[in-house]
């Protein structure tokens, strides 16, 4: 299975043009779903830079405990 590490851009790009967290929560859930599946992961630099925000992005960033985004 190919795996894929997804970098802060991929999480900022997504909600700030055509994902938004309101408009396409699909690809949100998606994400988590991926994650589950063992396709995509990141590292907890990528939480720490998303979750510093006071944005959507920071707020969902947060409730993903270590889903996706990783805290060690």
């Amino acid at each position: 299975m190919i795996r894929y590490l997804l970098d802060s851009n991929v999480f900022i790009q997504a909600k700030n043009h055509h994902y938004g967290l309101d408009f396409c929560p699909a690809f949100w859930d998606w994400l988590i779903y991926a994650n589950t599946k063992g396709a995509i992961y990141s590292i907890e630099k990528v939480k720490e830079e998303l979750t510093a925000g006071d944005d959507e992005l920071a707020t969902w960033a947060k409730s993903l405990n270590e889903r996706i985004l990783p805290t060690h």
